[in-house]
């Protein structure tokens, strides 16, 4: 379905004009759709108990709870390499235009 853009429309100038308007679920929703999809199925296939035994840790986890922590803590940490990465180069960036 097409409809007239009111906004920005000049007549005189041809700016504005139609645009397209979608109908039904963004393709945002369908994607976070499938990833929820996708956790709930990962759990349900990963929820055996396992022992682990790491400094102050010991005892019985389900194991779909480690990976989570596992890979969110992964994802922390590669969020902060990052980070640092980026200073230090806009650091650089900074000290060779002065």
């Amino acid at each position: 379905m097409r409809r007239r853009d009111d906004m920005g429309d000049d007549p005189g100038t041809g700016v504005g004009g139609w645009s397209e308007r979608r109908e039904g679920p963004s393709i945002k929703l369908i994607v976070a759709g499938l990833i929820v999809a996708m956790f709930i199925v990962f759990i349900a296939q990963n929820g055996a108990r396992t022992h682990i035994r790491f400094l102050f840790l010991d005892g019985q986890y389900h194991l779909w709870t480690l990976l989570v922590v596992g890979a969110g803590l992964g994802f922390a940490a590669g969020w902060l390499v990052a980070g640092a990465r980026g200073r230090r180069r806009l650091q650089r960036r900074a000290a060779r235009n002065d």
